[in-house]
């Protein structure tokens, strides 16, 4: 075998992950949309529940 010549390993490139920001599509600002009044309305019930247990609970 003096013709057959030893294989050698190609360098493996490295690639980074990409990242792409959600709000550039429509989805994106969707679903940002929904969580941020979800929250708002979160709060605001929270506020409301507590105000009465404070005048009306015992």
């Amino acid at each position: 075998m003096p013709e057959s010549r030893k294989r050698t390993k190609k360098p493996q490139e490295v690639k980074a992950p990409i990242y792409k920001n959600p709000l550039k599509k429509k989805w994106g600002k969707v679903v940002v949309l929904i969580l941020a009044i979800a929250f708002v309305l979160g709060l605001v019930a929270t506020t409301v529940f507590i105000m009465w247990q404070v005048v009306f609970g015992s």
